[in-house]
């Protein structure tokens, strides 16, 4: 179960990074300011810092068991 829950977190975080991506290629290319460019890559970069910062209870629980030889 554990590994479905990492899996999860990993594609959000790709995701994240291909938002960022996205909104960087929508910036560039288009002329002049456009709002949603940059929504997209403050939202996905905010993401990112968030979902690397936090950590879930259950999340830390799970290591401190497995490290216990489980």
């Amino acid at each position: 179960m554990e590994d479905v829950v990492a899996l999860q977190r990993t594609v959000r975080r790709c995701t994240a990074v291909v938002v960022v991506a996205v909104g960087l290629l929508v910036g560039a290319v288009s002329p002049g300011n456009v709002p949603i460019a940059a929504l997209l890559v403050v939202g996905g970069l905010l993401y990112l810092g968030v979902s690397a910062v936090y950590v879930p209870a259950d999340a830390v629980e799970s290591d401190a068991t497995a490290a216990d030889g489980e």
